[in-house]
This record gives C-alpha cells, structure tokens and sequence, in this order.
C-alpha cells in the first residue's frame, strides 16, 4: 500500500546530508521527491567513502542511502530559464526543501518571502548549519562542527584530558534529517486544517544542542557544570562498561542502582557484597567508585560475554553488549526489525541500505528504487510541467540544463 505522504510532492535543492536526509524520509513515507542539482552533481556524489560492493564496482553508500527513490534534475541556477523552471516546479509541489545559504536563495530569488508570493500553500523548510538568527546565519558548516564541536557534546565524550574524539559520519545529520521530516508532516497537517503554507526552520546547531540539552538544562540551573567522566570512576559504577574474558565488552545500564544492587550481587556470584559497608547505598558507591570500579573490572574478566549474559538475564538485569558493525549485521534482533532493505540498481541487482527508523502498518516494506543518475529525470520532469520538446532543446541551447 501506498505510504502515509503519497501524493505530496517534494522539492529538494539541499546537498551532502542534512537536507537530503529529510526528503529521503518523506520519500520513505510515500512522498515524490525531486532533486535539484547543479550540472556537477550534489557533491556526495563524488563523496570517496573507501566502500566497495560485491562486484568490486566503486560506490558511495551514502549517495544510495540519502538519495534512495528520488527522481534528479540538473539545473544552472545562474541562468534564468533554469530558475524559471524551478519557480514552475516549485508552484506544483507541495513542499519546498533547501539547505543553500541564505544569501544564495535571496540571490536567486527563492528565498521565503518570494517563493510565498507564487505558491500561498508552499512548505517552505530551510535547513541550515547555525541557525537563521545571529552573526554567523551565513556561515558554512558540517555536522561535526556546528552540532559536534560548537554545542559541547564532542568536550563531553572520551576519558577526560585525551584529544576530542572524532564522531562517525553524519550521526547528527541523520537525526537532523527525521526532525526536519517530522515539522514538514506537522506543517502539512496544519495546511490541511488551514488552507495556508508556512516557513520551516532547523539547524544542526539547534541539533546538538537538543542532544546535549540534558548537561546544558543542568548547567543552566547554576547548581553544576557537568564535566566528561572517565570510566574508572562514574558516579554509578553500575552504569559502564566492562571487558569479559573474550574481549568483548558488557556495558551495565542499571539506573537505578538501590533497586538493582542486591540482583546484581547474586548473578556476580558475590552476595556478601550487598552489605559490604564501602558500597551500601548509592551514595557510598559513588564515594567509592573507583575502588568499586576495580573491582568489577577484575571480576568481568574472568568469565566470557556468553557467561555474564545468561547470569545477568537470570536476574533480569539491564545491560547491552558493546557490539562490532560486524555484530551488528548478524544481530538476530536487527534482523527481525527489517532494518536492512534492499534497493533495485538499474542493472537489475539489489544493494543493501539501512533504512529510516519509522514504520507504518499499511506499508509494506519492498524494495526502493536506486539513487537516481545525475540529471536522470530532466526531460521527462520538463514534459510534465508542459514544455515541448521544442522548448527542452531552447533550454539546453541555454544552457539551463548545464
């Protein structure tokens, strides 16, 4: 069945992975999207990511999992008979996604206020990397700067004193990507309601800071300044992790260490320690959690992951394995969720992706069409605005196209 956005219509000038990441989910909930790009390509397409697929072809992952059932346009917006085009497109769709500068959208015209004027019932969703208010408005910036470094979260992971940690690609561009989707859907709710489209603002800055905002709600109190923990002495010691015998890890989530301290001393095989005065109370194994850390590093690894596995679910106790991407693949769990689709090449093969974290009971899950090739839908998108054929040659003639 046709998903929950089918018949909406998305138009996406947005490159690398923020902007993409959002119409990739509303293309994943039902919606057409169409992809404008400049005539050298949205620049992930020449993104080098290392990966090789089976068939030892090339191929960047990233490029299938952002761009995954989108049909793609090349457009030269420096020339106005590609901008009149895209004024034409976007007065026929429904929503209107961008993570160009502000500058460059007033430059070309499509800014807000002017894209309002030609289509009343436009969602319009900017998404930028510092916000839309303020000095730095403009600014260029990537995940890793404007939501990882600039908000805190970097200076607050890794063992204290060390150099900041390098994040993982694009793991708040991602979650960028789903928020941005879910205001999309809530302002096309609205305009259901109301008749009238709206604006729609996101930043990767807003991001992390939405992701840190437990250590910057505490801060902003005045009754702390949260500071990075190291593992060998977290105020719950019952909360890290720990190195089995195998080498693998066990990563201990027991929150609510007076509930679970006694369970936890009988699965470690060490009741005496449920009175051992050094860790009574929460606030005894917090004063003692160095030593107390000690010693449930020496005790884990003297016995394999499997072990502590099945002693910790004998006692219902709360606790993950710190898990491989090998693991990972091969997780039963994962596995069952469906969380790995299929996408058709045009070559007829099937590649694999990850697909976004949502699920609706009247879709099925089936394959997605390939990322589309660079310009791949031009003439045929030009057809369904109502050129000619004769007015697709002028407009390659002027260099519309690229």
């Amino acid at each position: 069945m046709d998903g929950p956005l089918h018949g909406f219509r998305i138009v996406e000038l947005a490159f690398w992975a923020a902007g993409p990441a959002a119409t990739c989910v509303l293309a994943d909930w039902g919606a057409e999207v169409i992809k404008i790009e400049p005539p050298d390509g949205d620049p992930i397409r020449a993104l080098t990511t290392g990966a090789m697929m089976d068939d030892d072809i090339p191929a960047d992952p990233m490029l299938q999992l952002l761009n995954h059932n989108k049909r793609s346009i090349t457009l030269d917006l420096n020339r106005a008979a590609a901008r009149n085009m895209l004024i034409r497109l976007i007065e026929r769709s429904d929503v209107f996604v961008t993570n160009l500068r502000l500058p460059a959208l007033s430059r070309l015209g499509l800014d807000y206020p002017t894209i309002a004027k030609t289509n009343q019932r436009i969602i319009y969703a900017s998404f930028t990397a510092y916000g839309h208010l303020g000095a730095e408005c403009s600014r260029v910036g990537f995940d890793y700067g404007a939501a990882w470094a600039r908000t805190g979260l970097m200076a607050m992971i890794g063992e204290p004193g060390t150099a900041p940690p390098a994040p993982r690609p694009a793991m708040v561009d991602l979650p960028s990507g789903l928020a941005l989707a879910g205001a999309i859907s809530a302002a096309l709710l609205r305009r259901e309601r109301t008749g009238g489209g709206c604006h729609v603002l996101t930043s990767l800055l807003e991001m992390g800071l939405w992701m840190n905002a437990v250590d910057l709600t505490i801060a902003i109190s005045g009754r702390s300044r949260p500071q990075p923990e190291s593992r060998s002495c977290r105020p719950n010691p019952l909360v890290n992790s720990y190195r089995c015998k195998d080498g693998h890890w066990v990563y201990l989530l027991l929150v609510q260490s007076e509930r679970h301290w006694a369970s936890l001393c009988k699965a470690l095989g060490h009741p005496e320690w449920i009175t051992d005065q050094r860790f009574l109370t929460g606030d005894l194994r917090h004063r003692n959690n160095r030593e107390l850390t000690g010693l449930l590093d020496k005790l884990f690894a003297t016995n394999t992951l499997s072990e502590w596995a099945r002693r910790l679910d004998a006692h219902n106790l709360v606790w993950s394995a710190v898990q491989s991407i090998e693991e990972v693949l091969g997780d039963p769990q994962v596995r069952a969720m469906n969380m790995f689709q299929d996408v058709n090449q045009p070559s007829g093969e099937k590649r694999r992706i990850i697909r976004s974290p949502v699920n609706f009971d009247m879709v099925r899950t089936e394959p997605l069409n390939s990322a589309p090739e660079l310009g791949q839908h031009t003439e045929e998108i030009a057809l369904e605005l109502g050129y000619s054929w004769e007015d697709i040659a002028y407009l390659r003639e002027a260099r519309a196209f690229g």
